[in-house]
């Protein structure tokens, strides 16, 4: 018979995850300063702005966060998906 094992405490999260989220947040960083080493500009790029929109869920305080980021760099459904893609 088995039984749900307690769920983990944030304390225990933060302690067995940190070195993953840590790894993350740098490949992140040396990806923007990438971008500000190369020449020509991001500014204006839809991609540029989703990141920082994105970046800023993640520091906003609000729940859900991943949810949201999703939503934000997802495409809306389209219904006829398959059909647009040569998919019948």
């Amino acid at each position: 018979m088995s039984t749900n094992p307690e769920p983990r405490s944030a304390e225990q999260i933060l302690a067995e995850e940190f070195l993953l989220a840590r790894s993350r947040v740098l490949d992140l960083a040396a990806f923007l300063d990438r971008l500000e080493r190369a020449q020509g500009s991001t500014e204006h790029a839809t991609q540029m702005q989703l990141l920082s929109q994105g970046l800023n869920i993640l520091c906003d305080g609000e729940p859900e966060k991943a949810r949201r980021v999703q939503l934000l760099m997802s495409r809306e459904y389209d219904p006829a998906w398959r059909k647009n893609y040569g998919l019948h």
